[in-house]
């Protein structure tokens, strides 16, 4: 893709850098330091180095929308109902299986810490399953003109039962509402007051 890329929002911009293959040597994935907010429509460049190889280099993007707060809202992808330019539908259920398994990985620990990364992992999946649902018209399959790359197209043409609109639902469904997950990333963000069991020595 020619750059700027243009992106949704800065948190797609990192979406983008973690399904991507570095140009050098085809592996990944594209690590970059903490992804701020951006001026809508300014370019920003972020530079990535790829984990495989080493190599370093600098992408460029030109944001639609801010991202702000420290909840929920700042986890929003695509503000909008139109699918991603730059992500394709392969490419986000990708994300949501890479997501749901580094929640999975998460549960060995009993911390309240470990509950809240596999909480947020998991939110994080559901919004790049919806993601993928926005590619979706009114058949069971995606059309090709929603693959951007040979590579998720040849999945597409190999599988498409992996691609249908139902088998995205059935995953879908076995996670609680947005509304539910956000909820719960919301209080495990909220500032905890230190609890005291004994009253304070004067």
């Amino acid at each position: 893709m020619d750059e700027p890329l243009r992106a949704r929002t800065i948190n797609e911009a990192a979406y983008w850098l973690r399904v991507t293959p570095c140009a050098q040597c085809g592996g990944g994935p594209l690590l970059s330091r903490a992804l701020s907010s951006v001026t809508p429509g300014e370019p920003v460049a972020i530079d990535a180095e790829c984990a495989h190889c080493g190599v370093r280099r600098t992408y460029t993007f030109v944001c639609d929308h801010p991202v702000g707060g420290s909840g929920p809202e700042a986890e929003t992808i695509n503000p909008t109902d139109a699918p991603s330019d730059i992500i394709d539908v392969g490419q986000w259920i990708s994300l949501f299986s890479l997501l749901i398994e580094s929640g999975h990985s998460a549960l060995g620990g009993a911390t309240s810490r470990t509950a809240a990364a596999t909480r947020l992992a998991g939110y994080r999946a559901a919004l790049c399953l919806a993601e993928a649902l926005k590619f979706y018209g009114d058949g069971e399959l995606p059309p090709t003109d929603a693959f951007y790359g040979e590579q998720t197209l040849q999945s597409f043409r190999d599988h498409p039962e992996s691609f249908t609109r139902q088998r995205l639902l059935d995953l879908r469904s076995k996670l609680p509402t947005l509304g539910t997950m956000a909820r719960r990333i919301a209080q495990d963000r909220r500032p905890r007051r230190r609890w005291w069991p004994f009253g304070r020595r004067r």
